[in-house]
Parts: structure tokens; sequence; C-alpha cells
């Protein structure tokens, strides 16, 4: 089963009902509140939902949207920050978006965990290299070592704020009966890496903690040479429950209709498991005639 992400279209829509509306016309019925939707979103989908018609897979965090936050920014605050005011008003705004779950009878809570804050801007320059030179050129891959072991002497404590942040917000997740899913990113001073997240896994060995896989954020990072996608999958594939959907173009061009990039999905799917939920997660510029080719597309390829 295919399911929806309302980042396509929120920014679009001033009520909420309307934003359900449009991705029903194109023949979704189960559904990912995004990140993108304010308070005033929430309650006309609650009315649309009272009416019936769609489900709710997953909610991704932040939702709703903070109110001091103008725009959508699902890493406005973050669990790593140095500043532990911070770090609380993420977990209290994490425990709002598990309350929307919970609501709308949802299994999955879509996470960012945070990024080292003191790296900010080490992916661009990496990516501006990589353009330069190519992923093989030695210069480009000097950068790229010297960019891995600055991560490594920065991580350590922001891992350890994830921890406690985590230890925290499982047994909540579980009394709700929901799961909480870590997103991986494409930026390298997200925390954490693949190394990083599966020691998290390992640590927590929670049906409550589980892998949700973003295709384009892990084809970004294979283009800087930072993984190999395939063996990712391989290796992550014991925990993982859900995917955002979503074609890539070398070197960071991502959030596009499937089949429109490079993805070889034919390749990857299938190590995946057969019960992954996978989220389209497109980018507002998607339009609903490439959306809908795309999902018969997808449904020859590996049909349900």
């Amino acid at each position: 089963m295919l399911f929806f992400s309302t980042n396509w279209n929120a920014s679009r829509h001033s009520e909420g009902a309307s934003i359900i509306h449009e991705i029903l016309s194109l023949g979704f019925d189960n559904l990912e509140l995004g990140h993108g939707l304010s308070i005033s979103h929430l309650q006309g989908i609650r009315e649309a939902y009272a009416s019936g018609g769609f489900a709710v897979n997953s909610v991704h965090n932040f939702c709703p949207m903070p109110v001091e936050i103008l725009n959508d920014n699902p890493d406005c605050y973050e669990f790593t920050s140095q500043r532990p005011e911070e770090r609380e008003r993420a977990i209290r705004l994490t425990r709002q978006t598990m309350a929307t779950a919970h609501e709308f009878g949802a299994r999955f809570v879509v996470l960012h965990l945070g990024r080292i804050s003191s790296l900010k801007g080490m992916t661009r320059s990496l990516m501006k290299g990589l353009m330069a030179s190519g992923v093989a050129d030695k210069e480009y891959n000097r950068g790229k070592l010297a960019a891995v072991q600055s991560r490594e002497k920065e991580a350590s404590i922001h891992l350890d704020r994830v921890r406690k942040t985590l230890e925290t917000l499982i047994p909540e997740a579980s009394a709700l009966g929901l799961i909480l899913v870590i997103e991986n990113r494409s930026d390298f001073e997200a925390i954490p890496t693949e190394r990083e997240l599966l020691s998290l896994l390992r640590h927590f060995d929670s049906p409550h903690l589980r892998y949700w896989h973003d295709f384009g954020h892990a084809q970004m990072r294979e283009n800087l040479g930072l993984l190999d996608h395939a063996q990712w999958l391989r290796d992550i594939a014991p925990y993982a429950v859900g995917a955002h959907l979503q074609d890539a173009k070398w070197p960071d061009k991502d959030h596009l209709v499937p089949f429109e990039g490079e993805i070889p999905f034919d390749r990857l799917v299938p190590l995946l498991p057969s019960s992954t939920a996978y989220t389209l997660e497109l980018s507002p510029r998607a339009k609903p005639e490439a959306i809908i080719a795309a999902v018969e597309q997808w449904k020859t390829h590996f049909p349900i």
C-alpha cells in the first residue's frame, strides 16, 4: 500500500480539509500528516477525519508546527541542542505530535534527532567539492576524510543527549501504542550516522523504536561517497518499518516523483521488508498527473 504525505500541498492551503480533499482526489486514502501543518490546519483535518474517507498511518514531528515558527521547519528545535531549554521544548512538541498520532489512529511518529550545530555547513562544503571535482577526486576525498574526523570528535555528547531523550519518549510511545521511527538524514552533520543509528537501535532493542528510510536522503549520501545505498538497506532491514518514497537526481536534488530521477528502485526495494509502509513525500512542484502516472508504474513494478 502507498501512503501520501501532506507535505506536498499543505503550504498551498489555509484550511485543513482542503489539504485532505486534494490528496483524496489523487486516489489516496491513507496519509501521513506532515511537519508543515498548523494548529488551524489540524482543526480542519479533524473535521474531515470525522466524516471518514481516509486513514492516517504516520505523523511527522513536529505536528502541529510550533505556533512561534512561521515557516515549515521540522528542525526548529533539536534533541541535540546544547541549550537545555531547547531540548525540553523539542520533547514537549514531540509529545504533542504523539498525541496527534494517537488521536488519528496512526502507528508511526517520524523523528529527526538533530545535528551537530558546530559543524553547520560541512555538507554544503562537501557538496561544493563533489560538484567541482567528482567523488573519486583525491582532493575531495581528503576533504571528506577531514570531515569524518571532525565529526567523530563532536558526536559523542550529541548522541548522549539523544539517548536520554529516547529513554524518556520510548515508554511514552509504548503507552500510546505508537512506534517512534528515526528517519535517515542527508546532511553529514546530522545525528545519527548510519553506524550510530544501528547502535541506537541495538541499544534500546525496543519494538517501539524503529527505522524510517528516506530514499532521497540516502541517495544524496551515496552521491557524496558516505554510504552504499544498497548495503545500508541490507544492514538496516531488520529494523525498517517504513519509507519516504521519492526520487533524486545527482548530486542533491530530491523529493522528485518516483521514476523521474536516478534511484534504482528495482534493485533497492527488494532489500526492504515486504511489510514496509511506503509514503510519497514529494515536492510541492510535483504535478498531479505525474504523481498518478508514477503510482501506476510503481504498482506494475511492485504489485501489492
